[in-house]
């Protein structure tokens, strides 16, 4: 059976023909990462949104770099990726740090609480009752 190759596809590996677009590297995988980072924030109280998004914005720098220097020799499909990817990042990094935040600060204001519910019994505290103490 003869297979006949009608110009429009392309080969993993070779390079385009000419006036045809190729894809942006890795525009699918910032977009999978940002969305999971997001996803990421509500499942693991920030910290896995904080690293994919990481990821996702690390992985998204050197395609926007080649997008912007040759905007025109790339599909429309893949920088939307890479736009949607990247802004996903954004704000999955951004979430899990204000979660993250959120956290620490209900810990801290915890342990103030539990300091602040001790105060009536300290006014009461003898230094004598230290020597009671089995230490």
């Amino acid at each position: 059976m003869e297979t006949t190759d009608t110009g429009n596809q392309a080969t993993q590996g070779q390079r385009p023909a000419e006036g045809e677009k190729q894809m942006l590297p890795n525009s699918t995988a910032v977009l999978v990462l940002g969305i999971v980072s997001i996803v990421g924030v509500l499942c693991t109280q920030g910290i896995l949104g904080i690293v994919l998004g990481i990821i996702g914005l690390v992985l998204a720098s050197s395609p926007m770099k080649e997008l912007s220097q040759n905007p025109n020799l790339y599909t429309e499909s893949s920088i939307k990726n890479l736009k949607a990817g990247r802004i996903c990042s954004i704000i999955g990094v951004s979430l899990g740090g204000a979660f993250l935040l959120l956290v620490f600060l209900l810990i801290i204001l915890g342990l103030a609480g539990g300091f602040f519910a001790l105060l009536p019994f300290l006014e009461n505290f003898n230094v004598d009752m230290i020597t009671l103490l089995p230490l």
